[in-house]
């Protein structure tokens, strides 16, 4: 971004300068994380539980090693 600004605008902003002016409107430098979890269709959900507890072995209960 402060190549940006120096050479289209003619802009010389040290990095810190540049990070203070963004922090305090609010931008971040971490990049929000992808998350499709609300497009999650809950009937579809179900049935692979379903499915997923009946290839369980034995009908033996969840466990550390064994849970889904």
């Amino acid at each position: 971004m402060r190549d940006w600004l120096r050479d289209e605008r003619g802009v010389e902003i040290s990095a810190y300068w540049l990070w203070e002016l963004l922090r305090r409107d609010g931008f971040r430098w971490k990049r929000a994380r992808d998350s499709i979890r609300h497009q999650a269709d809950p009937v579809l959900q179900q049935a692979a539980r379903a499915e997923l507890e009946d290839l369980r072995p034995c009908g033996r209960p969840p466990t550390p090693d064994n849970a889904t």
